[in-house]
């Protein structure tokens, strides 16, 4: 069972991203919704685009150490 979360504001070495999606008990992460922080504010990012795609999966570890701090 995936359990929902929003992250209003994480920073990484990769950008300042704002996330919401859900993560199952085994840490599988699912991301519905992913956006950036831009000089204008926040740009929502294609979720289905593989330079996306490839992002999220370096985002990973840092959604999960936020998520379980």
């Amino acid at each position: 069972m995936n359990k929902t979360f929003e992250i209003s504001r994480i920073h990484t070495p990769l950008g300042i991203f704002r996330v919401s999606g859900g993560v199952s008990e085994q840490n599988d992460l699912t991301i519905s919704q992913l956006k950036i922080m831009g000089t204008d504010g926040w740009l929502f990012l294609d979720i289905q685009s593989t330079k996306v795609t490839n992002l999220i999966k370096q985002l990973e570890p840092h959604l999960l150490a936020h998520l379980k701090g």
